[in-house]
């Protein structure tokens, strides 16, 4: 396969990364895909992090709190019993 590429733009990637000119395409398509397939997986995940304020943030006692609420009422196992009395190793 041939690519016309800019010479001066090649030259500067095979400087920086100290590969020849294939390796050094490759790699830069590597890191390419690489960069794409994160920004779109953290695209995936807009929407499911806190988007209020900074100051309006819940704070761990709150959302312990809430927590404790929410489970109060079912079955708790021996060590989860003692962790809520205080007793459990840390």
């Amino acid at each position: 396969m041939s690519l016309n590429l800019d010479d001066e733009l090649l030259n500067e990637a095979k400087e920086i990364t100290g590969l020849p000119t294939t390796a050094t395409v490759e790699e830069i398509l590597r890191r390419f895909v690489t960069n794409e397939r994160q920004r779109r997986a953290l695209s995936e995940l807009s929407g499911l992090g806190w988007d209020g304020p900074h100051h309006s943030r819940p704070t761990f006692e709150t959302l312990a709190s809430e927590f404790r609420a929410l489970t109060a009422d079912r079955l708790h196992t021996p060590s989860e019993v003692l962790m809520r009395e205080g007793r459990g190793e840390r």
